[in-house]
């Protein structure tokens, strides 16, 4: 596994005189931005890693060129970008032109919310499929693009799939209840105008791709696919079953799989502690193996104080080594010890967590942990070493400018004590 360091040597290389100042180019990427170059870099191995998973498994050609990636801070400085350049569309959250093959997105909503990385893996879909198959319907398009992008992340260098959209989810499972019945010959034969307006329609088309890839017929479906259209005779022939069959098994995925999304949902919506744990427990009564469930049931207890029953919900989620919460599930392994002052347990698990952090945003944060668990065991010159690397490598202080500034007094009393000394 390359390192991220050595995939953005040359990094910031180049200032432009517009609000697009830092410019990283890599082996399928050039990379526009005005975020701090660390943060450049983190945008730019995930894109990497997630076009090395991509080709290998389910696509044979990533085009003839580098895709452009203009990655903003907020909406509004993607709406600016896009008016400049000659562009009427808005991105809420990310626009793919396919025929500059340019991203544009950003990190904040108008809301102020982050945006996960996966809305760029969506975007890099839309990339590939562009350049893979011909003339696509919009339910192909769109619904592969939500499903390869929607909860997907990179740990040790692979991506992780199959999991629910929460949001979309929610959605899924509302229009279902009042009525509108999925169905896969109505799905097929839609313009791109007909899937907008079809109250189900993007959410059922990702659906489709979610079911296909755990029933282990992704991959021969794409192939089929570009070899023979999208007809439904195509999937019928992939999945060995009739149309109305695989509508029954798919509706029945979906109120299973899907809608453990949509009670993931209803519990961090909930503002009540029993309502959040009821909809938590209720996902995974429908999804056994709902690691995310698990994870929020996890904060739940520790929350409340509850410590143990807090690192038995993780335990199960740490168990699998590949996950996508595992990462997450490590780092509150840590502060679960943290807060019993057991510095030692929490300093093993925050180690943990940092192997699964090459693709993580904030993995800064865990140096700032690690160095107060050394300096609660008297090893100061260790939390001073690990402090000064919390400093390097937050690329964002204004998010929690407290840490920032105790990592500073750190540095100087240390260094006021070494003088001393001497």
């Amino acid at each position: 596994m390359i390192k991220p360091t050595l995939l953005c040597l040359i990094c910031v290389l180049l200032l432009f005189t517009s609000a697009f100042g830092e410019t990283c180019r890599s082996k399928h990427f050039v990379i526009h931005s005005d975020f701090d170059p660390r943060y450049v870099q983190i945008i730019q191995v995930n894109a990497e890693a997630f076009y090395a998973n991509m080709k290998s498994r389910y696509f044979w050609t990533g085009g003839r060129t580098p895709v452009t990636i203009y990655y903003s801070k907020t909406q509004s400085d993607t709406f600016k970008l896009l008016r400049e350049r000659g562009h009427k569309k808005k991105a809420r959250r990310s626009y793919y032109m396919p025929d500059e093959a340019a991203i544009y997105t950003h990190r904040f909503t108008k809301q102020g919310r982050a945006i996960e990385m996966g809305t760029l893996f969506h975007e890099i879909t839309h990339h590939f499929v562009r350049s893979n198959f011909k003339d696509p319907p919009a339910w192909f398009n769109e619904g592969l693009a939500c499903f390869f992008g929607d909860e997907t992340r990179i740990v040790k260098g692979n991506v992780t799939l199959g999991e629910p959209n929460p949001r979309r989810e929610v959605e899924l499972r509302e229009r279902i209840e009042k009525g509108v019945k999925p169905n896969l010959k109505k799905l097929f034969p839609m313009t791109q105008k007909q899937l907008y307006n079809w109250p189900v329609g993007y959410n059922f088309s990702r659906a489709l791709f979610y079911w296909l890839y755990e029933s282990g017929k992704l991959g021969e479906y794409l192939q089929s696919a570009r070899r023979n259209g999208y007809e439904v005779w195509v999937l019928e022939q992939t999945v060995h079953k009739p149309v109305n069959e695989i509508n029954r098994e798919l509706l029945a995925f979906i109120q299973k799989d899907c809608y453990a999304g949509a009670f993931l949902r209803e519990g961090q919506r909930s503002k009540n502690q029993a309502k959040k744990e009821e909809a938590f427990l209720k996902a995974l009564k429908l999804k056994p193996n709902y690691a995310k469930a698990k994870l929020e049931l996890a904060f739940c207890y520790y929350r409340r104080g509850d410590y143990k029953q807090c690192r038995s919900w993780l335990w199960d989620i740490l168990r699998f080594s590949e996950g996508g919460e595992h990462r997450a599930a490590a780092e509150q392994m840590g502060h679960s010890y943290y807060e019993e002052k057991n510095y030692v347990k929490a300093l093993e698990y925050y180690q943990k967590a940092l192997e699964y952090s090459d693709y993580y945003e904030c993995k800064y944060e865990l140096y700032y942990w690690m160095a107060n668990c050394y300096h609660y065991q008297k090893d100061h010159a260790r939390a001073k070493e690990l402090h000064k690397v919390f400093l390097d490598n937050n690329w964002e202080p204004e998010k929690d400018p407290r840490k920032v500034a105790y990592a500073k007094k750190y540095q100087k009393w240390e260094e006021k004590k070494g003088s001393e000394k001497d």
